[in-house]
């Protein structure tokens, strides 16, 4: 009976997730007071494994990586372009599968004052294998 409880402990203690959470890169919008970060979450090796995610912020707020605007799987990339700090555009590889979206951040998901908001326009790019084939992933200023 002892070696039992032994052996259900150690089952039980295998079964939590061992996630790993990596940045890729930030981006700050044009005055600075905002920041985009860029992460990937995998809890495997497998693709299916890892998620791409994006925190927006204010800049003087501390990173969490369980707060996201968007996420997407099975693409492993993203440009981040900042028109203005309270509009900004989201490209990422055409053929991932979106797992969550906002089209407007509120302050109440982001810690942001109740009345701001910043307007996400999300648009899918052709990839190469879930990667864009450029230098630069952060732009700021003018998106025309």
């Amino acid at each position: 009976m002892k070696y039992l409880r032994l052996v259900v402990l150690l089952l039980l203690s295998a079964c939590g997730t061992n996630e790993k959470t990596d940045v890729m890169f930030e981006c700050v919008s044009p005055s600075g007071t905002r920041i985009a970060t860029v992460y990937r979450v995998a809890n495997g090796d497998r693709p299916g494994d890892q998620e791409m995610r994006i925190n927006v912020r204010p800049a003087a707020a501390v990173f969490n990586d369980g707060m996201h605007s968007f996420s997407f799987r099975h693409g492993y990339d993203a440009i981040v372009s900042w028109q203005s700090d309270q509009d900004m555009r989201i490209e990422y590889p055409a053929d991932s599968e979106i797992t969550h979206q906002e089209t407007v951040i509120f302050g109440t998901s982001q810690t942001f004052d109740s009345s701001s908001q910043i307007r996400v326009d999300y648009q899918d790019k052709p990839s190469t294998h879930g990667y864009f084939v450029v230098e630069k992933r952060c732009f700021t200023g003018d998106l025309k």
